[in-house]
Order: structure tokens, then sequence, then C-alpha cells
């Protein structure tokens, strides 16, 4: 019951964190970085060339330094767009609004200071054909089958011209989009009339600022419009196939970019007419004002007639990127379902299978976007990697700190057995060192016992039996308390001298059952440190018993072993070195002589635990270092302990 509980919760939590981040900007906003770095791994941005199916023709700053501030009189926009249409494109879009008369023609003139001077101003000099100047730029549209743009919006207006604007008998009623407005910008009536074809010129950043995609169809009211770049299709191209379930698309950069010629170069009859004939035009303006800029994935600066020329080639060689929404749902329900998979794994400690697991994800799901990618398909990727590592990282985190938390308990136990073990040894020695001041101890109360029958107890031979016993139990107190140091279960810092922690652990070692081996104290200076002093007492203790396990070893009677310890300050650190004369440690071994359950000691009992305890208590313990090396008379181990 306890394992269904533990697994449902597991199933539980993945799912929460699976809702939390498909509810939230968080994965829609890092897949945008997803599709921007496959983008830029993927492909490489073309420079212009003449592989391109469009041309734009831009109102430029050299053409307005030489023409004049815009809006130019339309006049000259009637002029310029009857020049491209000399050029013979296979088609002409129009990317500029004019949704009010035009204000320079001489009609509005004379409708001007009429109204407001109550003057007839005349203008006999000029044609009659040339007075209106929409007239004039709405037969040069219509002359050139050219396509007009509008622009919805989200206002509270629209012109009631506008309301009644229908493309082409809603041909587009059953197309599905996502994209609504609630407002509608078109161009003055006399030019709106002049045209069959015409599109919305739109176009919006994502939530990180960045331009990538662009709807087809937009819905105002109870009519679906097209975009610019596709009603300019669809004005030469009628049997354009277009998928009913496509609402946007993501703008393929690295296609071919079209040729950019300046409008004034077009007026000036300076532009070669083999640049333009047969190409689809996109006549617009770069100038910041007249025409927003939008930032690509490689900080790239495009205009709004470059977007919309884009996605004509983009559609014309079957280059169009889309992001099919059913590609989120599949990729969040695979991380959702690997996710529980791979918390179970790690659970039941199963670390390798679930690293191939997520490896093997990572794998096939990178060549699966890649494979998508050359199909100019996105298939989402964010929404499987981002959930999923996250979990998995999460969960290693948790299993980490678990695994950390064991090991840290398993060296405590570590250190508690060896520390029981020790206690053997211990409760021997100590029943070795009072066996012989407990029989002194008998033999004064058997010598008073004596000189108090035989009436020879005067008071000065009595002070000396009863100094002689406290000399004895003074020693067998500081034994108690060297004992009792040892085994002191509290983990309270405290000041120590270092010479006294060695004089103690000396006195627990069994150097005095053996009469040819000798330990050598140096002492230089009295040097204060500041920590556990049972756990330094410990320490010292497995390097002297392993000296002088190793001394008796090579002992013979003309060998005498010698263990030297030394004390010294070094800058911050006390060092402590325990070296022996017992001819050191063989090399294959010195690389492993801090392992775990490594010993040498196998006849003799040893557990291989000593030198793996004490690394652990002066390292995590101590934040101190451990070392050995041979000398040239045998092993010399080290211990650098920090000062302060």
């Amino acid at each position: 019951m306890s394992r269904f509980i533990k697994y449902l919760g597991v199933i539980l939590l993945s799912l929460l964190l699976h809702l939390i981040f498909y509810y939230t900007d968080i994965l829609k906003n890092l897949d945008y970085k997803f599709y921007d770095f496959s983008t830029t791994l993927f492909t490489h941005t073309k420079e212009q060339n003449s592989g391109s199916y469009s041309v734009i023709i831009d109102i430029d700053e050299k053409s307005l330094q030489t023409m004049g501030q815009w809006p130019w009189a339309r006049v000259l926009d009637a002029q310029l767009i009857n020049s491209i249409s000399n050029m013979h494109p296979s088609a002409l879009g129009i990317n500029i609004l004019f949704p009010e008369q035009d204000r320079l023609s001489p009609i509005s003139i004379q409708k001007f200071y009429k109204r407001y001077f109550k003057l007839n101003v005349q203008f006999s000099s000029i044609p009659s054909g040339l007075r209106d100047n929409d007239r004039l730029l709405a037969k040069a549209i219509k002359s050139s089958n050219a396509i007009l743009s509008t622009y919805f919006s989200n206002e509270d207006y629209t012109a009631s011209h506008c309301e009644k604007l229908n493309y082409k008998n809603n041909i587009f009623a059953n197309m599905k989009t996502k994209f609504t407005a609630s407002s509608l910008l078109c161009n003055y009536p006399i030019l709106q009339n002049s045209v069959e074809n015409f599109g919305f010129i739109n176009a919006s950043v994502d939530d990180d600022g960045i331009f990538r995609r662009v709807p087809l169809f937009m819905r105002y009211k109870n009519k679906v419009f097209p975009s610019f770049a596709l009603a300019t299709l669809l004005s030469f191209d009628n049997y354009l196939q277009i998928d009913k379930s496509t609402s946007d698309i993501l703008i393929n950069f690295s296609s071919s970019r079209p040729k950019t010629i300046s409008a004034i170069d077009i007026l000036r009859g300076e532009v070669d007419p083999k640049d333009i004939q047969g190409k689809i035009a996109i006549l617009g303006s770069s100038i910041v004002g007249l025409n927003p800029s939008y930032i690509i994935y490689n900080g790239e600066q495009i205009s709004n007639s470059m977007i919309h020329a884009m996605v004509i080639n983009n559609i014309l060689d079957d280059s169009i990127f889309t992001q099919p929404k059913k590609y989120k749902n599949v990729n969040l329900l695979l991380s959702f379902l690997l996710s529980i998979i791979i918390v179970i794994l790690f659970v039941k400690r199963l670390y390798i299978y679930s690293t191939l697991l997520i490896l093997t994800t990572t794998l096939i799901s990178f060549i699966w976007l890649m494979k998508a990618y050359n199909d100019n398909i996105y298939i989402s990727i964010a929404y499987l990697w981002i959930p999923l590592f996250t979990i998995s990282f999460i969960t290693s985190l948790y299993h980490l700190r678990i695994i950390n938390k064991e090991q840290r308990e398993q060296e405590t136990l570590l250190i508690r057995q060896s520390k029981l073990a020790s206690m053997g040894e211990m409760i021997s020695l100590i029943a070795h060192q009072w066996r012989q001041p407990l029989s002194a101890i008998n033999g004064v109360v058997l010598d008073l016992d004596i000189d108090y029958r035989k009436k020879r107890l005067h008071p000065k031979k009595l002070e000396t039996h009863l100094n002689e016993i406290e000399r004895i139990t003074a020693y067998l107190s500081r034994t108690i308390h060297d004992f009792t140091s040892f085994f002191a279960t509290n983990k309270e810092s405290v000041s120590f001298f270092v010479e006294d922690t060695i004089t103690q652990a000396i006195n627990l070692t069994t150097i005095s059952s053996y009469k040819n081996i000798e330990i050598i104290c140096n002492k230089k200076e009295k040097i204060e440190l500041v920590g556990f002093k049972s756990e330094l007492i410990q320490s010292l203790l497995v390097l002297l018993n392993n000296a002088i396990f190793a001394c008796a070893k090579k002992s013979s009677d003309d060998f005498k072993g010698e263990i030297i310890i030394d004390t010294y300050r070094l800058k911050n650190y006390v060092y402590i070195t325990v070296s022996d004369n017992a001819g050191g440690i063989p090399k294959e071994h010195l690389k492993k002589i801090f392992d775990p359950y490594f010993t040498t000691k196998e006849k003799s009992g040893g557990t291989g635990l000593g030198l793996y305890i004490l690394k652990l208590i002066v390292e995590d313990s101590m934040n101190g270092k451990i070392f050995v090396e041979n000398g040239s008379k045998g092993a010399i181990f080290t211990l650098q302990i920090p000062s302060k």
C-alpha cells in the first residue's frame, strides 16, 4: 500500500508540474528561443540574389530627400505605380494605406479655400484630368491590377465604407483562424473600390519582442480576410492551395531575400526593367514612422514590406514553416509519461537506466527536430525537453541529497563501529594497564597491614604508604579520563593543546606491551587548537596503533622500533606528523591505503576502516587534509589542520 501511495504521489507531482508549465507562458517563451536556436543551427541566411520571386520598391530616405516628405501628392504615387506597371511585374502589391482624401489634389485645395475663406480658386491652366489626384491614383491602381492593403485593430471605430468590405464573396468564410479584430482601417472609397484584391498588413512580435510569424487570415465580424501577401498571390493564382488548418506561419528568413530598389530610381527611369519584369513587386517604405520595423531572431531589423515579400517567397518555393499545435500536446504528453518512468527509475535507484533513457530521448527527439525542420515543420521541442529536463534535474538533486544524507549516516555509523571495535582493545588495554597498579596498591595495603600488626606504622611510614597509593590512583584516574574523552559523544568544539591530546592518545595505545618499541614526541612549542578533541585523539590513535603494528611485525632481536611524533605550525595550519622506521608502505598500496575495507592485516583481523575513517574525520570534522609518503626509514603520515 505504501508503494502504491508513493507512485501515486510521483504521478500527481509530475502532472502538477506539467500543468504549471502548460498554463503559464514559461514553455511558450522558451519555445521561442528553441525555434531561434534551430533556425540558427540548421540554416544560414542567404543574401539577396536573383532567385527571389519578389522585389521591393522602397520609398526610402533617398526618395524623400528628392521628392519631399511623405505624403506625396498622389499624382506622384500614380506616376510611380504606372512606372512599375510598365516594367510588367507579375503582380503589384501596394503596402501603403490611403485612408483619407488627398489634400494636395487641386480639387481638395479648391474645397478648402471655398469652405474656410469663401474663395473660388481656379486652376484653369491645369488639365481637368489632373485636377483630382485620387482619381488619377485609382486609375493607376486599377490599370495595374494592383493589390491594396488594409489594417485590422481593436479600436472602436470603423468607417462605414470599410464595414461593407468583403473579399471575393467571402470565399474564406470556413477558414479557421484564431486572429480576430473589432475594427478595420481601409483606403479612401474611390481607391478601395478600384481593386478586387486586398489584404491586411498586420504583423506583430512575440511576447519576447522578436518577430517570427504572421497570420494568413483574420476574422472581422463574420468575414474572413487574407493577409496582404496571400492576397497578392491570389491576384494572379486563383488555384493557390492553402491548408485550412494553417492560420499563421513561421517565416523562413533563410530563403532568398528580395532585391530592394529605391522608388526615386524608378521615377527617374534608372532601373533595368529586367529587375522587375515577371516578379511580384511590393511597393512600400522602410522609413521609421511610415512603416514599422521588426527585429528577427538574429538581431536584424526588417521592414513590413520585407516581411510580406518573404512570405510570398516562402509560399512559392514551398519553404514556409508551420508549427502545428498538435506537437505541443504530443510533446507534453510524452514528457509526462517519460518523467514518471524516470522518477520511478530514480526511486528504484536504477540511475544508469534513467540516464540512458534521458540521453536516448534527447538524441531521438533532436533527430526528429532536425528532420521535421528540413520538412519546414517546427515541432515545439521545448514542450518535451523543458518539463522533462526540469523534473529530471529536480529528481537528481533530491536523490543526490538523499544519497549524501545516507552517506553521512553511513560514515557516522562506520565511525561508531570503529569506536566500538576499538572498545574491546581499550578494555583489554585498561585491564592490562590497571593490573600492575592494582597489584601495587594491594602490595602497599599488605605492607600497611604488616606494619600495623607489628606496631611499626609510625606517622612517617604511614605517609609514605599513603603517598604511594595516591600516586597509583592518580594514574588510574588519568587512564579513565583518557578513556572517556575518547568515547565522548558530544560534538562541541573546544579549545585544547595539541601536546596534551597526543599524550592522551599515547596513553590509549598498546605501546606498554612492547619493550622494544618507543614513541618519541618532539615538542617544539605549545600549540592550541579549537575543534573536536576526541576525534583528534581517535585520528592519532589510528596512526599510532598502525605504526606500533608495523614495528611489531618487523620485530627482531637487533631491531628497535621508533615512532616519532612532530608538531609544528606553518602559516594558518598546524601539522602533526607520525613516522616510523618499519620500512614503509609498498608502492602499489599507497594509492589505495585510504580506501574503505582495504587492509594488509587480514591475518590479524584488520577491518580496513581505520585509515578510511581517519580521512573522513580529518576532512569533514577538521576541514583538514591527510598525506602519506615513504621516508628513508618508513611511512610518514601528516595531518594538516587549519588553526583558525
